[in-house]
């Protein structure tokens, strides 16, 4: 009699057991509130790799045809894209990297297409617009994915080069015209601030903590330096003449900024706000940029058809690129090993290897 009662005790047991376990046929938790720990740790993302070692002396490599005026590249945080501005076609040009061959065009309906800058993820890219005229200036967000217009944003007389906040919240926007970086929220395209600057700020750059944005201020001379929380001026550093670009180094300790009019490199220590290098350059260098590395930096200099390269380590330059008619800017992929040059006047990109094969 007991062991047939024990029986029956586990049977209903079991069939209570059946009845009630979860079914985790499609992967779902069986319950999303509870707290009792997994038996298998949480994934943690692969480390990327190191960039490839970047070579003193690149090779030209071929160019792409991009149509007529691409005047900024940028390419996307994962390297899988570089965007194009061509302002007087009113497109950005998409170039897979992986091809290198252009593959799509987004008209921008807004104006002319000048610089573009990325969301850290990559899933936004922000354009800005100008005309000649100084009629139209506003900042075009596209849907990297489906390559369509999301907004366009009214802003001050003639944005140039942008920059999002570490965390992507913010774009903030130099307004050459009217001596002011404005700050937009990115989730709803409002402008949530206005900073004053030295007049004519030309482009915006975070240091590597994102505590500090600086503005190259091309018709005063300057760079100055902002505390992001606050945006209260923190540095205001003396340079050549004309500042046009900026580039902070991977390891974040230096600024490097291109002077259009005195054909000229200035380094900054980002630490002092000291000038600790100057260095002579090609005919109106337009945009500088590191190497993933941080072994070299790159300066397209637009009148003298060139790309330089300095060995950051000795101020030395290795090497005097030909590159196509009015180079005007210079993207580096993230391993470092091609880079992207905009040539406006050939209405070409021109492909250079920048580490050893």
């Amino acid at each position: 009699m007991i062991a047939t009662v024990a029986a029956v005790l586990v049977a209903v047991l079991v069939a209570g057991y059946l009845l009630n376990r979860p079914d985790d046929r499609d992967g779902a938790a069986a319950d999303s509130t509870s707290t009792a720990p997994s038996s298998q740790p949480a994934a943690t993302p692969a480390p990327s790799p190191p960039p490839a070692a970047s070579i003193p002396i690149p090779t030209a490599g071929q160019t792409v045809d991009v149509g007529p005026t691409p005047g900024y590249v940028q390419v996307a945080p994962n390297g899988r894209y570089a965007y194009v501005t061509n302002r007087d076609a009113g497109v950005v040009t998409v170039l897979d990297t992986t091809l290198d061959e252009a593959t799509a065009t987004i008209r921008i309906e807004a104006g002319p297409p000048r610089f573009v800058t990325f969301s850290p993820d990559g899933k936004r890219a922000y354009v800005t617009v100008y005309d000649d005229e100084k009629t139209v200036n506003a900042v075009v967000f596209l849907d990297t994915a489906t390559l369509k217009v999301i907004r366009t944003v009214p802003v001050g007389t003639r944005p140039f080069a942008p920059a999002t906040t570490l965390d992507g919240r913010r774009l903030y926007v130099p307004s050459h015209d009217d001596g002011l970086v404005e700050v937009l929220d990115t989730e709803s395209g409002e402008i949530v601030d206005r900073v004053p600057t030295p007049p004519n700020p030309h482009w915006v750059v975070f240091s590597k903590d994102g505590q500090v944005f600086y503005t190259a201020d091309h018709e005063s001379g300057l760079v100055t330096g902002f505390a992001t929380a606050t945006h209260q001026e923190v540095a205001r550093i003396p340079v050549g003449r004309a500042p046009h670009s900026l580039a902070v180094s991977p390891d974040g300790t230096r600024l490097s900024v291109v002077n259009y009019d005195s054909n000229t490199l200035d380094v900054i220590d980002t630490a002092t706000h000291q000038v600790v290098q100057h260095l002579e350059l090609d005919l109106r260098p337009q945009d500088v940029t590191y190497a993933p590395d941080g072994r070299h930096l790159y300066t397209a200099n637009v009148d003298g058809h060139t790309v330089d390269v300095i060995d950051t380590a000795t101020g030395a330059r290795t090497a005097r690129i030909p590159t196509g008619n009015s180079p005007t800017s210079i993207s580096v992929l993230p391993d470092g090993r091609r880079a992207y040059v905009t040539n406006l006047d050939d209405g070409t990109v021109r492909v250079l290897d920048t580490a050893a094969v």
